[in-house]
């Protein structure tokens, strides 16, 4: 996002105006409005999975990958 602003000097004492445009931004009411994700097949129990040839989350009630491994690793706290 960016913000852009204008300053009019028109004399040597300084800005006589300065105006701040923020772009409008809508939020997201739900998790299935945002734009990266597809809930296209949304069902009961479905997880959340990253599909980089689509770069979006889709949701899936089965995890796979083409690595053969999953890793599930919730971090620390």
């Amino acid at each position: 996002m960016a913000i852009t602003a204008k300053i009019n000097s028109n004399t040597s004492s300084g800005a006589q105006k300065v105006s701040v445009t923020v772009p409008s931004a809508t939020a997201a009411q739900s998790f299935k409005r945002l734009s990266d994700v597809n809930v296209t097949n949304l069902t009961d129990g479905a997880l959340i999975q990253y599909d980089a040839a689509t770069d979006k989350f889709v949701t899936k009630n089965e995890l796979s990958t083409t690595t053969g491994t999953l890793t599930f690793n919730g971090g620390a706290f």
